[in-house]
């Protein structure tokens, strides 16, 4: 996988995510968002190891990760607050699609 395939899986799981808002059983909404991801996969194998490995990701280099803004959603689940989760989901998909990619992974 490169980081593009990365970033199109990443992206159809988060809107994925953005469709279930308020639809769906909390406990399966908040593990969605706390699942290890695409971008997860795909720095790990460029680190080699999943330790470290967020520091070879390409959304942690460019805007800090996941995990702030996956806790800030999970908050917003746990008080039922899906406009301000809409929100978070959507400024999350709007960093996805805006990440600077490499044209071609020199690991493949």
């Amino acid at each position: 996988m490169d980081w593009q395939e990365a970033q199109r899986a990443a992206l159809a799981n988060w809107r994925g995510i953005r469709e279930a808002i308020g639809g769906h059983d909390e406990v399966e909404l908040l593990t969605e968002i706390n699942a290890v991801f695409s971008f997860c996969e795909k720095a790990e194998e460029s680190a080699g190891s999943p330790i470290g490995r967020c520091r070879h990701c390409l959304a942690y280099q460019q805007f800090g990760g996941c995990r702030g803004i996956s806790a800030e959603m999970s908050l917003r689940v746990a008080e039922r607050d899906w406009e301000g989760l809409t929100v978070l989901v959507d400024t999350f998909i709007r960093q996805l699609q805006e990440l600077e990619l490499p044209s071609a992974d020199p690991g493949q």
